[in-house]
């Protein structure tokens, strides 16, 4: 079945810039959609977000999220009382990361507590007046949509700002590492600035080494879900901390998956629960004694093993009867039952 507009019904109706049903109704959250109608209908009568958000019983800060998005994509200004103005067509390319991101010239690095990580969010009035004078930063920030299919948050443009004003990120390489984030489902904005941060004191500056350096990350994942198959371990990604061991004993050390599996194994057994420091400790006693299979690992442990329990393991002690002795003496042995008075 086809269908067609109802021409009586726009006898009375407001306009809609053709790019957003063109660009962005696919790209945008749905409620910003919502929010930008609403504006674009009483575009003669500004209103602030607590009145957006009052009107259409909203958050106030998802208003503030959409009214951000949309004056960075030229639907709105920030100007008291200026009206709503469209924006010719573009054309939304696929989320793929660029060569190179817009020379901009170098800026003043903001105060390490204003951005850094676990601070206080940057506002959005210093996001926006970054995304003016840097023609970088508001094409990450756009890019930065596209690769997460979403209007990103607060949280992430702060981020964005943090890796690049302080730790002097390059666009491009924040985008990698954004879409490497989005291909292996850790898209968490704490995640994502920890590598980053990593990143920047490891000096990674050119795609060529994110490109390596997300390699690298690749092999490590491989190996981990190899790891957690193999030891049962039910989660999926590993935690921060959990990563950097396991970095630890496979890429520095070299020991295989069968042999960490194994003290796995060993942890469980000497302390019937998970803890990765206890297991970080059977593993670099193994790496101190040079023990690279489950063989060694259990020669190295019937070595440290007390006297007695090595006897033991050796030689089950002798039972304190013999059967062959007690059949024979049965043999020998003239049993008789004599029937007593009182059997009946």
């Amino acid at each position: 079945m086809q269908y067609k507009v109802n021409l009586a019904a726009l006898d009375s109706s407001f306009q809609v810039p053709n790019a957003l049903a063109d660009n962005f109704i696919k790209l945008a959250n749905p409620k910003h959609i919502l929010i930008l109608l609403w504006v674009l209908r009483h575009a003669e009568q500004p209103k602030s977000a607590g009145d957006i958000a009052a009107e259409l019983h909203m958050d106030k800060a998802i208003v503030n999220e959409a009214i951000f998005y949309w004056i960075d994509n030229g639907f709105m200004v920030p100007e008291a009382g200026a009206a709503v103005q469209s924006v010719p067509p573009v054309t939304v390319p696929a989320a793929e990361v660029p060569e190179k991101a817009p020379a901009t010239a170098p800026a003043p690095k903001p105060q390490k507590a204003a951005h850094a990580l676990g601070s206080a969010m940057a506002d959005d009035e210093d996001i926006l007046a970054r995304a003016k004078e840097s023609p970088e930063f508001k094409f990450l920030l756009q890019k930065s949509q596209e690769i997460f299919g979403r209007t990103i948050s607060k949280a992430e443009r702060s981020m964005l700002l943090s890796l690049t004003d302080y730790y002097g990120l390059p666009a491009e390489v924040i985008l990698m590492l954004i879409k490497y984030a989005v291909l292996s489902g850790r898209t968490g904005t704490r995640y994502i600035q920890t590598v980053g941060i990593n990143w920047a004191e490891e000096g990674i500056k050119t795609l060529e080494q994110a490109e390596q350096k997300i390699k690298q990350l690749n092999k490590t994942n491989k190996l981990w879900h190899s790891f957690s198959e193999q030891a049962g371990i039910p989660h999926k990604n590993p935690t921060k901390k959990q990563e950097a061991l396991f970095v630890k004993w496979t890429r520095e050390w070299q020991m295989n998956i069968e042999l960490l599996a194994f003290g796995y194994e060993k942890m469980l057994d000497s302390i019937d629960k998970v803890n990765y420091t206890y297991l970080d400790k059977i593993i670099t006693s193994w790496h101190e004694a040079g023990v690279g299979s489950i063989e060694q690992a259990e020669a190295l442990a019937q070595a440290k093993a007390p006297q007695g329990a090595k006897k033991s393991a050796a030689k089950d002690p002798a039972p304190s009867y013999s059967i062959d002795k007690f059949n024979r003496f049965l043999d020998n042995y003239d049993l008789k039952y004599t029937k007593e008075e009182s059997d009946v």
